[in-house]
């Protein structure tokens, strides 16, 4: 927020007589100073010839603060600045200060964690964006490169502002680590068990359904298929995969 008050530049008058500043019906001596509009400061000059005038010489903050022309000073959360032209305007500018609280209501340097990103409130109420959090716990500072879940995985904020995780390498340039300890290829198809998977990106082995050895085929996901007097069963409940067989032949 910028906040501006303006006051016109100073008034000179010539007199053979006067020997006090007049300022909105009163009379000021030599060197007074007085607060107008509760936020500029006027100071009365006389000389010896007669002449005066009144000169603005700072500015008044909200809370009182005293801040000479053409300087600033911050006071709180915010900065107060009192600019005087060559023309002698006069102006009172009130901007956010190094400790001002960002818009959520962060105090300056309280860090806080949105999903999968993690901000610190800056200087002047600035979100900063400064890591990426995986679900593991894992952080990944921002423009840097980190595991997660294994992964290589880069943690990015781009010019226009959005933030991305994204995988350093090439999905499909992962393998797949059997439990027999074998590598499994990119699209490989292998058995473990009762199931086969299949290696998907970033070198995660799918369930794509159960094998069993009287069966020629790959008994597809939430099918059943018979064999002689067996019924071979692939159920997927969720996350979870079951394979299981019925004998058709009473005992």
């Amino acid at each position: 927020m910028l906040r501006t008050l303006i006051l016109l530049s100073s008034v000179a008058i010539l007199s053979t007589w006067a020997v006090k500043c007049k300022y909105d019906n009163q009379d000021l001596d030599n060197n007074q100073i007085i607060v107008v509009q509760n936020a500029f400061r006027i100071k009365c000059l006389t000389e010896d010839n007669g002449s005066w005038k009144t000169e603005i010489v700072g500015c008044v903050a909200p809370d009182g603060t005293e801040i000479d022309a053409g300087q600033k000073k911050e006071v709180g959360d915010k900065v107060h600045e009192c600019v005087k032209t060559e023309g002698g305007q006069v102006s009172l500018k009130e901007s956010k200060g190094r400790l001002a609280a960002c818009p959520g209501g962060q105090k300056n340097g309280e860090e806080w964690q949105e999903k999968s990103f993690k901000f610190r409130c800056g200087d002047g109420g600035v979100v900063k964006f400064i890591a990426c959090v995986g679900q593991d716990g894992s952080v990944i500072n921002s423009g840097e490169t980190g595991k997660i879940g294994g992964f290589d995985v880069k943690c990015l904020q781009h010019a226009n502002g959005t933030i991305t995780m994204q995988a350093a390498n090439d999905p499909k340039s992962y393998e797949c680590k059997a439990k027999d300890g074998s590598m499994k290829k990119n699209g490989e198809e292998y058995i473990e068990g009762n199931f086969v998977r299949k290696c998907a990106d970033y070198g995660q082995g799918k369930i794509i359904g159960c094998y069993a050895e009287s069966v020629g085929n790959t008994i597809g996901v939430n099918q059943n298929v018979t064999s002689g007097d067996v019924i071979y069963s692939c159920k997927q409940d969720g996350s979870s995969y079951s394979f299981k067989t019925y004998n058709l032949k009473a005992n």
